[in-house]
């Protein structure tokens, strides 16, 4: 199964609470503005610094507590409530995959524990969420139990793709939730033609279709397509894993 059963569901829920289906290639704006508690805010050149003055001329003041740098993305969440911030400088299959990702971590990484934590305890646990009290003794065991981050939850996504290799399961779900909203594994591979000969063969091809069908970035196409292919099993031969490693 490419998606884990959270991130299929976060998937469903999201087209539900949408009421549509957008169209390919999706931009997700719209559908973001429908079905999530969710601003998108374009920034050109994103540092951030930009991002800590655009919430300090609003009234929210964040800082990040590290020296200002460039950033594609990031997600800013309190209160229920979200700011994706992308680099309108970007490429549109670059912002559009940006603001897919943060999406992803929106949903899965914030706003279903949120609304699971309110369901097991109550709306008083939005306090504690949002750091304005300190858990009690089984709220704080829940949230450890859950890895929840309690107060203001930010997410960035870096220019260069590094990061701590400690986070890259929480990135990696939030890369499938990602492509699975702006390119659905089932459509994508209903649509592909995947019976070339060899493995590089079919890896092209629906890297060619990922990226004009769908419009996702050639920075997250081939490994998609070669996720995809051996997910139904038209991944590399015995011979051709050998020649590629």
């Amino acid at each position: 199964m490419w998606l884990d059963n959270a991130s299929r569901e976060a998937v469903s829920q999201f087209w539900q609470r949408c009421g549509e289906s957008e169209p390919f290639p999706r931009s997700l704006e719209r559908s973001v503005a429908l079905a999530l508690p969710v601003a998108i805010i374009k920034l050109p050149r994103l540092m951030l610094g930009d991002i800590e003055n655009w919430l300090a001329r609003r009234a929210r003041p964040f800082s990040f507590n590290c020296r200002s740098r460039a950033v594609r993305g990031c997600l800013v969440a309190f209160g229920g409530q979200g700011f994706i911030f992308v680099d309108g400088a970007d490429p549109d299959d670059e912002r559009r995959f940006t603001v897919a990702h943060e999406a992803g971590h929106f949903i899965v990484d914030y706003w279903l524990l949120r609304e699971a934590a309110i369901e097991k305890f109550g709306g008083c646990i939005t306090e504690v969420f949002d750091g304005l009290r300190r858990p009690g003794v089984t709220e704080r065991v829940h949230a450890v139990l859950a890895d929840t981050r309690l107060g203001v939850y930010t997410k960035l996504m870096e220019r260069d793709g590094g990061g701590d290799a400690g986070v890259w399961e929480v990135e990696d779900r939030a890369d499938r939730v990602a492509l699975a909203l702006l390119a659905p594994p089932e459509e994508v591979l209903s649509s592909a033609d995947t019976s070339a000969a060899t493995f590089a063969e079919r890896q092209a091809a629906l890297t060619l279709a990922l990226c004009e069908r769908f419009g996702l970035p050639a920075s997250a196409a081939p490994a998609y397509a070669a996720s995809l292919l051996e997910s139904v099993d038209r991944g590399p031969s015995w011979a051709e894993s050998l020649r590629l490693g």
